[in-house]
């Protein structure tokens, strides 16, 4: 029967539709449980986009930067809700992994959805899922974060890639963009975001949940 429900979806939107049970997740009210743990959506996440560890995985991360691992799909819904994207956003995620989030963004909502990620094994699984559902918004690029071309983005997201110097950097080169965007965090990054003076915080900032910065100009 998943199997079934899979299918169906899948054909949804590689027909160009959007599948009424994630639009009813998108617009539920309901916040999700906050921290790590995962739960039934991510069952369904999984089945519907089929992504494949590469193998074999991608060597351990040089310092500074963290083991990839998925965002809870809960929490994924949840950030979707909060800056509730339209077809005139750019939303950059900054270390997407296998690249749930821009994948789940392009199918809920009209936004070009990026992903920017070091690890080309990552980058391979989620052109190819994006093909797959015929995902046109959805793009992956292999690049390390501070040399990334991140002029479009509009709303960046960032599950704790990186720390230290090198979020330091990335945070100086949002900065400097001259245009208005948000910064939504997860985890522990969240933290020091929060000490940036440039981001002012919609909502007390909290690791174990979806943050969401708005850009001071």
């Amino acid at each position: 029967m998943n199997q079934a429900l899979y299918h169906s979806i899948r054909a949804e939107i590689q027909q160009g539709t959007r599948p009424a049970l994630l639009s009813e997740r998108l617009q539920s009210n309901a916040g999700p449980t906050p921290g790590l743990n995962f739960d039934y959506l991510d069952e369904l996440v999984s089945g519907i986009l089929q992504l494949v560890e590469p193998s074999p995985p991608p060597a351990h991360p040089p310092d500074g930067m963290v083991f990839y691992q998925p965002t809870p799909a809960r929490h994924i819904f949840h950030l979707l809700r909060l800056v509730n994207l339209t077809a005139n956003d750019v939303l950059i995620d900054l270390g997407s992994g296998l690249g749930h989030v821009p994948l789940l963004a392009s199918v809920c909502t009209d936004a070009r959805c990026v992903g920017i990620e070091r690890e080309e094994p990552y980058v391979r699984t989620a052109r190819a899922c994006a093909e797959q559902l015929n995902l046109a918004r959805a793009t992956f690029r292999c690049y390390d974060a501070r040399n990334a071309d991140l002029s479009a983005g509009t709303a960046f997201y960032l599950y704790t890639p990186f720390t230290g110097p090198i979020l330091g950097e990335v945070l100086r080169r949002l900065k400097e963009k001259n245009t208005e965007f948000r910064v939504c965090t997860f985890g522990p990054c969240t933290t020091e975001v929060a000490r940036e003076s440039w981001l002012a915080p919609a909502a007390p900032p909290d690791p174990a949940q979806i943050t969401v910065f708005h850009s001071r100009r």
